[in-house]
């Protein structure tokens, strides 16, 4: 039973980072949506630094992930692309580099997820 447990835990894990993952794709669109609009400050998500030190912790402690230490943030950022004259910090190439860096992200957490019930699967239909 601990196999499908652990399974089911990174599920739950992968879950949560596709939520995030949601989250971005929705941040980085706004982002595009307001190129043109002027004084606009684009805006990041902060994830997987905080995923990264809560898996961390969890394992040094040795007590369970707790996924609510893990919260995506949203960052207003204020620098870069200063030569803009109307204050918009959003460039326009950079923005949808990371619209197809989040999707495919997004598509690899799918297949993760889709092969991990098929294994699932696979082992209870051998045990028929």
């Amino acid at each position: 039973m601990t196999i499908f447990n652990n399974v089911f835990h990174n599920n739950q894990i992968i879950a949560h980072a596709m939520r995030a993952t949601q989250m971005r794709n929705n941040i980085i669109s706004h982002n595009i949506a307001n190129v043109d609009v002027p004084g606009f400050s684009r805006s990041v998500l902060r994830f997987e630094d905080l995923l990264d030190r809560e898996l961390t912790n969890a394992a040094r402690e040795n007590r369970a992930i707790n996924l609510a230490n893990a919260t995506p943030e949203t960052q207003v950022l204020e620098e870069g692309l200063r030569h803009r004259l109307d204050g918009n910090n959003v460039d326009i190439e950079a923005e949808m580099v990371a619209l197809f860096q989040n999707s495919t992200r997004y598509e690899v957490m799918t297949m993760n997820v889709t092969n991990n019930f098929a294994r699932i699967t696979g082992v209870m239909m051998s045990n028929i």
